[in-house]
């Protein structure tokens, strides 16, 4: 698509805004910023970034004062140059330079990009963004991975981490754009086993609950979500009012990891959605305080001091049995099927992918299949007796 620059207040630095590409983080029509110096008489344009990549007039601004300083001094500024052409030519050079083309091209196909932009710039940047895709090695992984659990990551975290680094690969080689090694094939992912194991106690939830609400309001309504319904935390963040229908008691989950679903309300839910302050149909329920989508990366202290201060995770070394905000779900979970409830509708209002991941809570249901083969027994006494 074909756009005009338009000049900004800062002499030599402009604007394009393109309407069909959206800043991630406010929805907007995303703006690239261009700068002109001359370089031996001749007018040069030069590309320096986009907004939803932090960009500024400003900053471009600055950027432009670097260029006419190196060429001032004889200094060479193509090298820069080519970098920044690279991107508009998907040309591919560095990592960085993969990701550009990445998330133009194949993060509007998933359901929730945010997650990724997430990793992306809180790990793999810091990491390797200025460095070239056939210099990253198996053993640069590897050393990656020992950082990333150094940080804390759970094995999951860092497991998503590096399959974004591999889905990036795969992709620029499937687009012909790439045809150096891949690194991930010959490294070895972590293992991953976060199944949570752990559940709350009545009275560990009631004292949770107590606590959150002395606290923060916000996060005691979305624990709540959590609890009675079952809701993963992104999806708690990404419901509008537009997904609650309190005459038919459902909440239409669209963010679902698995997939569009409806969750059940209670009484107990009911009454929390009909308190809320209204809202416009498209209104986040729990936007940032800038009014925006937060990512569920963005997990609140608040809840982390409740749980602190209850002591709740007190000589709890293994990390499946800590108490996190995902341990309300699993609570949901555990506690129907300790009632009764058949597996097959606690996958369907988990929204589970398939009945495998349900099938942990089997050792909490009720002795149904000894209570089935009994029937069995009583129903063939009846046939003999002749009843």
């Amino acid at each position: 698509m074909r756009t005009t620059r338009e000049p900004t207040k800062y002499q030599g630095v402009y604007q394009r805004q393109f309407k069909d590409r959206r800043d991630y983080r406010d929805g907007k029509p995303d703006i690239c910023y261009d700068i002109t110096y001359r370089v031996d008489g001749k007018k040069v344009w030069e590309k320096v970034g986009w907004k939803s990549q932090g960009y500024t007039a400003q900053v471009a601004r600055e950027i432009r004062f670097e260029r006419m300083q190196a060429v001032l001094q004889g200094t060479p500024v193509g090298n820069q140059i080519k970098k920044n052409q690279a991107r508009d030519t998907h040309e591919i050079v560095t990592l960085g330079d993969a990701w550009t083309v990445y998330k133009e091209t194949w993060l509007p196909n998933i359901a929730r990009p945010i997650n990724q932009y997430s990793r992306y710039s809180l790990h793999l940047e810091p990491r390797f963004g200025d460095t070239p895709l056939d210099e990253i090695k198996p053993l640069d992984l590897e050393t990656f991975k020992q950082e990333l659990f150094g940080k804390g990551l759970a094995p999951k975290t860092t497991h998503h981490v590096l399959c974004l680094l591999r889905a990036i690969y795969n992709k620029m080689k499937e687009w012909e754009l790439y045809d150096g090694p891949i690194p991930t094939e010959k490294f070895k992912m972590p293992k991953v086993d976060n199944s949570r194991v752990r559940y709350l106690t009545n009275e560990e939830a009631d004292s949770l609950m107590n606590h959150l609400m002395q606290r923060s309001l916000t996060w005691w309504r979305m624990a709540e979500i959590s609890l009675h319904a079952g809701l993963r935390l992104g999806e708690i963040l990404a419901l509008t009012y537009g997904d609650l229908d309190l005459e038919a008691g459902v909440i239409h989950v669209r963010e679902g990891k698995t997939g569009a679903r409806m969750a059940t309300m209670n009484d107990s839910l009911k009454k929390l959605f009909s308190e809320l302050p209204p809202g416009h149909h498209s209104t986040l329920l729990f936007p940032s305080k800038t009014g925006q989508l937060r990512t569920s990366l963005d997990v609140s202290k608040t809840f982390a001091r409740v749980v602190s201060t209850l002591k709740l995770n007190d000589n709890v070394t293994d990390s499946r049995q800590k108490v996190v905000f995902h341990t309300l779900r699993h609570t949901f979970a555990s506690w129907m099927a300790i009632d009764g409830v058949p597996l097959y509708t606690i996958s369907e209002l988990m929204g589970h992918s398939n009945l495998e991941m349900t099938k942990r809570y089997a050792h909490l249901c009720p002795d149904t299949k000894r209570e089935a083969v009994a029937k069995i027994s009583a129903r063939t006494k009846k046939i003999s007796a002749g009843i």
